[in-house]
């Protein structure tokens, strides 16, 4: 039958139905439909599937008529082409000496602006208009990433998707120094030539062969994999050196050494070791006797061999910082400064200093934080400097936690705000956030940059091996397991995590200031807690502590707080009589004391905001932190739509982790069966300890813009341990939603350091705006999409470095003082210097 589907179309304008091979398996299947299948006991079931063709006659014909015709306009279409043909060699006479141009299609960068919202869409959420004190309301306005699949963007396609877009090849490619762009004659033929050429050879790629050339080596060099020494300072598990100590049994041969260096052997082996001078006056012999100890390098076993490794031939020079700087600084800085642009140009901010004409320098600061801080500085400044190797002077600054912030601050942001360097183990990212948010809701600050960044080093990897949290490669090797296979999290095989390096950040605002600077909103901070934990003996052991956002007192009745139509209604009402009072106010102060009223009316409007929108359940026994987040923007524990584990794939952390979650939900209500999909990002990015919540908070906002919750595609037999946790669904693969309006995000660390969050997805708060607040900051947000997807698209082709050191502040040194001093002082842009100055 199939040679008839070339006239179906022709034989339903008859008035028959025709179906295809699909629902016609679709109509036979149904028969097996359990009524269906009840019926037919009672009584036969009549099932036509003839389309009426039994009504209508002269079938043959009608199929002949309609084969004729479809023939003769294929024959007329074929004569045409040929004709077309014929008139293309008249005249072009060598049609075969003219080249065809490439018509290949070409990559499309963007960088995913979230799209403008019209006010009408918004309609549905329209009880919320005016709800909250967008001062105190802290929203996500950019993002950034390094991590072992590169940036935020090309990690969330190998995330949701499991493979890399064209454009997400060439983005990587570019990032791992494989190709190169290029403008201008090509060496050896002189011909003109714009596009990607390869980094080694100069050949030029096409757009459309990146992926085919170079995917396979990019998903070599990227992810989890086995150690690669030119990433990690030389560090081959596989010849792990230690020193022993031995001590010689019979006198050595004698060695040359300068005056100083014999010295210094006899200062510490005393009569164990012979020092004399040289006859020719200008050097000295050493030798060491019988019984002195020496140490010697010794090669032993090492069984964590993989980790989640940044990509190779990731350098921070083709970001564009100095040289002078790589050298200087630690490699987690340099992490930090490139995840930290990426996330203001994600936040439409492709000059730093332009924050500087909407709010004032001391408005602007950062949490940025780590782990364990500069880990090549520490293996430095507590190895190499023992072994009386060369190393830069100032080592010691590098191995602090807050010379990383200081950096960023030095090179890119010249701010004078809040600063709180983080430090949570784990759990650092989740800890600067919540600091982060604390400095915006209590004034001290407008706009925060919060995240954290650490690295992979020997000394890190043999110490999480000595307390058996990380994976065993040789067992998992013996087991039959792949690098990309061995972190597991919530599965029955689970052993251990995957340790990796890289920096995660975000840009903060108060919902006021995005909207005036018409920043993107990506999501909303809803709720930033942490939480220390009980009595205990073991550091790295996770804790329940987290619970206690769930914290209430039962209530003795209906809680009409949490209903926000009576919230609505209770704020209008207060709000007519402060109208009524400024009123009065006006009239009997006239237009002399109108400035002073207009300033009080609006305090006490946003103190309004505060009593019934963003604190109404703040120090209320009766309603948790995490009911009372939610309810403020009228949502409940059944609107949480992902939650983002730690997941470490540890046996303790899973497990007690899928124990809270579920305790939460019961604790605040959520319908029984109606289940929480749980994502396990680690089995995909590794550890980055104090980065690791800066990636799934990523994640998370991404999974917000696409509706899609990644699964974790280790996820072959869920731990049976887990099966009373009956709110988390724990999944293998990528699922499409129809929308997430809130996620829940934890985090632990080691140290008694549980951190969680609350983000709630940003139509909430668009909905709260005016439809003439809504339509100037849509406009002023499509400029920040056009300047930011411009600079996007410049950096790759190599018009300007991604990362702009400064070499100056946005103020000569005398008006420094000045600056500082008035809190109206803002930076306008110069168009001549193309910079933003006082």
């Amino acid at each position: 039958m199939s040679a008839n589907n070339l006239v179906a179309q022709e034989i339903e304008k008859t008035g028959l139905r025709t179906f295809s091979a699909r629902e016609m398996a679709l109509n036979v299947l149904a028969l097996l439909h359990p009524q269906i299948s009840c019926g037919a006991h009672r009584q036969p079931i009549w099932a036509d599937f003839g389309g009426g063709m039994d009504r209508v006659g002269g079938m043959s014909g009608v199929f002949g008529r309609a084969h004729r015709e479809i023939g003769q306009e294929a024959d007329a279409k074929r004569l045409i082409n040929a004709c077309d043909r014929l008139d293309y060699t008249m005249t072009n006479p060598n049609p075969d000496t003219i080249p065809m141009p490439d018509m290949s299609p070409l990559a499309n960068h963007r960088h995913h602006f979230p799209a403008a919202k019209d006010y009408a869409s918004l309609a549905h959420l329209r009880h919320l208009q005016g709800m909250v004190n967008l001062d105190k309301v802290v929203v996500v306005t950019g993002y950034g990433e390094v991590g072992p699949h590169g940036n935020a963007e090309t990690r969330w396609e190998v995330e949701a998707f499991g493979e890399l877009s064209v454009e997400g090849c060439i983005e990587l490619a570019w990032i791992m120094g494989l190709i190169r762009h290029a403008n201008g004659p090509l060496p050896g033929t002189g011909q003109h030539y714009t596009g990607w050429v390869d980094a080694k050879s100069g050949e030029p790629v096409r757009d459309a062969d990146v992926k085919e050339r170079y995917e396979e080596y990019i998903h070599a060099h990227t992810g989890i994999r086995l150690i690669e020494p030119d990433l990690v300072n030389g560090y081959d598990p596989a010849k792990k050196q230690v020193l022993r100590e031995v001590q010689i049994e019979r006198d050595m041969e004698p060695f040359e050494a300068t005056a100083d260096e014999a010295a210094a052997y006899k200062k510490s082996n005393g009569d164990r070791v012979d020092v004399w001078e040289n006859a020719d006056g200008s050097s000295w012999s050493v030798r060491f006797l019988k019984g002195a100890l020496i140490r010697v390098p010794a090669a032993v076993d090492a069984t964590r061999l993989v980790a989640a490794l940044i990509p190779k031939g990731w350098d921070a020079t083709r970001f564009g910082i100095p040289e002078d700087v790589v050298r200087q600084v630690d490699p987690v800085t340099l992490y930090m400064l490139v995840a930290t642009v990426e996330a203001l140009v994600r936040s439409g901010i492709t000059d730093p200093y332009e924050l500087y004409q909407h709010v004032h320098v001391s408005e602007v600061g950062n949490t940025i934080g780590s782990g364990l801080g500069g880990g090549l500085s520490l293996q430095g400044m507590f190895g190499t400097r023992r072994l009386d190797a060369e190393l830069q002077q100032d080592i010691i600054q590098e191995t602090f936690i807050s010379t990383v912030q200081a950096w960023v601050n030095m090179l890119l942001m010249s701010s004078a705000g809040s600063v709180r360097p983080a430090v949570g183990a784990c759990a650092t990212t989740v800890l600067s956030i919540d600091m982060a948010v604390d400095a915006i809701q209590s004034g001290k600050a407008k706009i925060m940059l919060a995240g954290a960044t650490d690295d992979f080093c020997e000394e890190s990897a043999t110490e999480f091996s000595s307390i058996g949290a990380t994976s065993n490669t040789v067992e998992e090797f013996a087991s039959g397991r792949e690098p990309s296979e061995m972190c597991r999290p919530c599965t029955s095989t689970r052993n251990g995590f995957m340790e990796g390096q890289g920096a995660g950040v975000v840009v903060l605002m108060s919902a006021s200031t995005a909207i005036a600077c018409g920043a993107p909103i990506y999501g909303i901070i809803g709720m930033s807690a942490t939480a220390t934990d009980k009595q205990g003996s073991s550091v790295p052991a996770p804790g329940k502590g987290i619970l206690g956002s769930a914290r209430e007192a039962p209530s003795g009745g209906v809680l009409r707080q949490l209903d926000i139509v009576y919230r609505r209604r209770a704020l209008d009402a207060q709000m007519r009589a402060l109208d009524a009072w400024k009123a009065a106010e006006l009239e009997e102060l006239g237009p002399d004391g109108a400035a002073e009223v207009e300033a009080s009316h609006l305090r006490q409007c946003r103190a309004l905001q505060d009593v019934w929108g963003n604190e109404f359940w703040k120090r209320n026994p009766e309603i948790s932190p995490l009911r009372g987040s939610l309810a403020v923007w009228g949502l409940t524990a059944d609107d949480i739509g992902l939650a983002s584990f730690h997941g470490t794939s540890t046996v303790a952390n899973d497990k007690n982790e899928s124990r809270v979650l579920n305790a939460q939900m019961r604790q605040l209500g959520r319908t029984p069966g109606h289940v929480l999909p749980a994502v396990c990002q680690k089995w995909l990015t590794g550890h980055s300890k104090g980065a690791a919540a800066g990636f799934m908070l990523n994640g998370v906002i991404q999974s917000m813009r696409t509706g899609l919750i990644p699964g974790n595609r280790n996820a072959d037999n869920i731990g049976a341990e887990l099966k009373d946790c009956d709110y988390s669904v724990y999944l293998s693969k990528t699922i499409q939603t129809p929308g997430i309006k809130a996620a829940l995000l934890k985090s632990f660390g080691f140290g008694q350091v549980g951190g969680e969050l609350l983000i709630v997805h940003p139509d909430y708060l668009l909905a709260t705006l005016n439809e003439e607040t809504l339509n100037e900051y849509n406009a002023r947000l499509r400029g920040c999409d056009a300047r930011a997807l411009r600079y996007w698209q410049d950096v790759l082709v190599g018009n300007r470095p991604f990362v702009q050191v400064k070499s100056s502040p946005p103020y000569t040194p005398e008006q420094e003082q000045d600056v500082l001093l008035d809190p109206t002082a803002r930076a306008h842009y110069d168009p001549k210097t193309r910079q933003y100055r006082f």
